[in-house]
């Protein structure tokens, strides 16, 4: 279903990838989109997202303009992998797209926690030199300011 994009916070999201209703931010973040399939979380600490479930050519629209948004407003877009058990050829390539594009703007899609088997189909199909593309082992969180 795709459905008209709205204003939020700054970016225009399609509604599909809006914060649900009931789902507030928190320590864990807001969560963007939900399916049976893939879980798409905006976290603070440290700022970026987080995917969770499989990724494929189903839900890499969804991926995409995800993406898209979360590099409007410039610099690095931090990507939690850890959690994806299943991404294909499809969602890869967007990552790939979106590292380019942050590429020519001075920024980098940095993938947080990509699994083996993600980092070898990347370095097969030569997509692990890609300007703009980054692999992180983890990202320790911003430090908290102190409490006065």
């Amino acid at each position: 279903m795709v459905s008209k994009g709205v204003k939020a916070g700054g970016a225009v999201f399609d509604s599909s990838v809006e914060p649900r209703p009931g789902r507030g931010a928190g320590a864990m973040g807001v969560v963007l989109t939900s399916d049976r399939q893939l879980r798409v979380v905006r976290t603070t600490r440290p700022r970026g997202l987080r995917l969770e479930g499989e990724i494929d050519l189903a839900n890499v629209d969804v991926v995409r303009r995800v993406l898209a948004a979360a590099a409007r407003d410039g610099g690095d877009v931090r990507v939690d992998v850890s959690k994806l058990v299943f991404i294909d050829v499809a969602g890869l390539r967007v990552f790939v797209d979106q590292a380019g594009a942050l590429a020519r703007r001075g920024g980098h899609m940095v993938l947080v926690g990509a699994s083996r088997q993600m980092v070898r189909v990347l370095a097969l199909c030569g997509w692990d030199a890609v300007p703009g593309l980054t692999m992180v082992e983890r990202i320790a969180p911003a430090p908290r300011r102190p409490r006065i």
